[in-house]
């Protein structure tokens, strides 16, 4: 914005060679008017001519400021972007994070389920097994058998 005013000033030095009129009104206040003053009691006609060495001065000046002005847009640009690429880099190490949290809760989860496996072999190993001993069958007597003599 301050870039735009001032260039609008520069280019003003070519156009100030026009006649400016200073009106004085009856209430004591300053008026500066392209057009001659009408109902003052006092009017002054200024001469005013463009100074070479000022408008090169000015120009110089607008140059040093819009070079100024760019070094200051390229400088934020660069900081976005070393903030974006932080970004990233923060977000991609808390992903890394989580990540190694879940499966150090996989790993937790898994030793668990082996202990509990293994406690229970354990148990099955020692377990007695009650086995009752054989009842006496009742004793049948043999088949007689008749042969015949011959």
């Amino acid at each position: 914005m301050r870039v735009l005013i001032l260039l609008a000033m520069v280019l003003s030095f070519h156009s100030a060679s026009a006649e400016v009129f200073k009106c004085i009104g009856k209430d004591s206040k300053t008026v500066y008017q392209a057009k001659p003053c009408q109902t003052s009691d006092k009017t002054v006609q200024l001469d005013i001519q463009a100074n070479e060495a000022q408008e090169a001065a000015a120009k110089a000046k607008l140059e040093a400021l819009q070079n100024e002005q760019e070094a200051a847009k390229v400088a934020k640009q660069e900081a976005e972007r070393r903030d974006a690429i932080l970004k990233n880099q923060t977000e991609s190490t808390n992903a890394l994070k989580q990540s190694a949290i879940a499966q150090q809760q996989q790993v937790e989860a898994e030793q668990r389920q082996a202990a509990a496996l293994e406690r229970q072999a354990q148990q099955s190993n020692n377990r007695v097994l009650i086995v009752a001993p054989p009842a006496a069958l009742p004793v049948m007597p043999a088949p007689v058998t008749t042969e015949i003599l011959r």
